[in-house]
């Protein structure tokens, strides 16, 4: 493939003198990609590109960084290994770690044992002694519209605390499918409030002749209600704990743990269904925008060690960032947000992430189709910076992208067109990787081109007259579009397309000169040699040697040919040291694959065997 710098031209039918024509663009029918979900990353950093925005921490022969503790008063990260314990400051660099040994004092492992009991929740005296009083269960259902199922096994939370304000938390979570063979994650939203009133809402009985259990009548759920906290309410009616409650209250709450109505997620639906990519721990922050909204921001690990950034706007959760994180594939076991930076525990390494990179993004389109929170442009400075609520000579457009409005006109990047050889009738495809996979892409092709096949990939075209000429591949995205890949198909020879039949009939043309010729040549060299014989044989008669004439006494010649003199055997060695003959003829003159030296075939004669005589 030969690159050119020439940028696709417009025109009209190339001149048959130019041999890497360029003709005139035309919109294909139907765009190679139309709009991708947003469950599809935006863009796709690679560990070669994503290395130098990460910070390893790993020491040797020391494995599963699993558990990770910060310490925000003293800026320290506790890394928990196999058999060790790190102490790194942070953010952290290339450092030597601290390993230090864990003591644990009595009073902590108390109260390890203790955690998660409220205050009152002692057990029963007979019933559920030692146990949770207060333990109810509800399903958290994240259903996936697109499939028919609902993905029900719940594998990590992130609790979203507003820092001020009268918002209520959110709880944001990783589902993926219970049933075999259904790859999918989702992540949904709930409101406490929404927990709150299924808890409260009525028991369900699960009846051991029926697979699903029937709601409780509320005349049937005895009083104080069941799984409740010991409220001041309670203590004032003399149940000061647990241990104080009749014991109907605690048997019924012993034999209805599950509440009848499942927990359904924010708008009724999920923020984000994704049938590739499985999803293992998640965490979340609030970030306040240019315009002072708050957008949620969530940074999702997968289970072949990427990182995805989502953003949620409005009812939807928009992955616009992959980034790979480790040089093999493994899962993501922890994350922790500290400040501006994200910890990633792995099996054999803790990566820290730098969530306000924004240096990254190199122009002005990219930074508002990023689409970051903390991310904006500086006028000023021509560059993509993490802005601190200052609006001089910044923009950033979260919701919509809107580059065609914000951004000054970048001058358009000419791409290098290739040209590419081809024959007729073959299958080319030209490949088309836009840097954004949200992007809409159309093709531009010659009016005569007829068998175009769009791909995901790029677009194939079956090669004929009509479809020589110039491609490009354009993309759009937030208003703004340009040519990512450009290409000039032209015919392997210069002289234009060839002709089949005259192909065809030119081959044969030259074979039967070839056969004809050396028809000619063996004929000429056959008829001098039989003369050159006559002669000998003339010569031999003049001094007696009769090879032809019968011996006296007889009346027929011999079956068995004269013995051939020493001239007559030199010239058939000779010829045959010179090779196969001419063109892949046979040579005028064969030796007889004969163990007798007396059998000689000559030119012109029928093929003999051992026991046959050619003459």
């Amino acid at each position: 493939m030969l690159a050119s710098a020439t940028p696709p031209l417009p025109g009209s039918q190339p001149p048959p003198a130019s041999p890497f024509p360029l003709l005139l663009l035309a919109v294909l029918s139907g765009p190679v990609s139309g709009r991708v979900p947003r469950s599809v990353p935006r863009t796709s950093l690679p560990i070669s590109e994503a290395d130098s925005y990460l910070t390893r921490f790993t020491v040797p022969q020391t494995y599963n960084y699993s558990v990770l503790l910060v310490d925000p008063a003293s800026h320290t990260l506790y890394v928990g290994a196999r058999d060790t314990i790190f102490a790194l400051s942070l953010p952290f660099s290339r450092e030597r770690p601290r390993r230090i040994d864990w003591t644990v004092p009595e009073a902590h492992r108390q109260n390890c044992r203790k955690k998660g009991k409220k205050e009152g929740d002692l057990g029963g005296r007979k019933t559920l002694q030692h146990r949770w009083t207060t333990f109810l269960k509800a399903d958290l259902l994240c259903p996936g519209p697109e499939h028919g199922r609902a993905s029900s096994v719940l594998q990590d939370v992130a609790i979203l605390r507003p820092e001020h304000g009268s918002e209520t938390p959110i709880f944001y979570g990783i589902f993926s499918s219970q049933w075999e063979g259904a790859a999918i994650s989702a992540v949904c939203a709930f409101r406490p409030q929404d927990i709150r009133t299924v808890l409260n809402g009525p028991f369900r009985d699960l009846k051991h002749d029926c697979n699903r259990g029937l709601p409780v009548m509320d005349n049937d759920v005895p009083q104080p209600r069941p799984g409740e906290c010991i409220t001041n309410n309670m203590k004032l009616q003399q149940f000061g704990s647990s241990l104080s409650l009749p014991d109907r209250v605690l048997t019924f709450i012993r034999d209805h743990p599950l509440m009848d109505r499942p927990v359904f997620p924010t708008d009724d639906h999920p923020l984000l269904v994704t049938t590739d990519t499985a999803y293992l721990r998640v965490v979340a922050h609030r970030v306040t925008s240019l315009s002072g909204k708050e957008y949620d921001v969530l940074y999702l690990g997968t289970d072949d060690g990427h990182l995805h950034r989502a953003v949620r706007i409005g009812a939807q959760l928009s992955v616009l960032e992959d980034l790979a994180l480790f040089p093999e594939p493994q899962p993501v076991e922890s994350m922790k947000l500290y400040q501006n930076w994200l910890l990633v525990g792995s099996r054999t390494e803790v990566t820290q992430v730098n969530t306000t990179n924004c240096g990254r993004l190199q122009s002005c389109s990219e930074c508002i189709l990023a689409q970051d929170p903390m991310c904006a442009w500086s006028f000023r400075l021509v560059m993509c910076v993490a802005h601190a609520g200052e609006h001089g000579g910044l923009v950033q457009d979260i919701e919509s992208a809107d580059v065609s409005s914000l951004c000054p006109k970048e001058p358009g990047e000419r791409p290098v067109v290739f040209e590419v050889p081809v024959a007729t009738a073959a299958h080319v495809v030209l490949p088309c990787s836009p840097s954004s996979a949200w992007a809409s892409c159309v093709w531009h092709q010659p009016g005569g081109v007829t068998a175009l096949t769009p791909r995901r990939d790029g677009l194939e075209v079956v090669v004929t007259p009509g479809a020589m000429g110039a491609y490009a591949c354009e993309c759009q995205e937030g208003g703004a579009a340009r040519v990512v890949a450009a290409y000039s198909l032209v015919w392997g020879s210069q002289r234009g397309p060839p002709s089949q039949a005259h192909t065809v009939g030119a081959g044969l043309a030259g074979f039967l000169l070839g056969v004809l010729a050396a028809s000619l040549t063996l004929l000429l060299i056959g008829r001098r040699q039989q003369r050159r014989r006559q002669r000998e044989l003339l010569a031999r008669d003049k001094v007696g040697l009769d090879l032809g004439a019968p011996p006296s006494g007889t009346t027929s010649y011999s079956q068995d040919p004269p013995s051939p003199s020493p001239e007559d055997e030199r010239l058939p060695l000779a010829l045959a040291k010179r090779g196969s003959g001419f063109g892949g003829f046979p040579p005028p003159f064969l030796l007889d694959p004969c163990p007798s030296p007396a059998h000689i075939r000559l030119t012109g004669a029928p093929l003999a065997t051992c026991d046959e005589t050619s003459i």
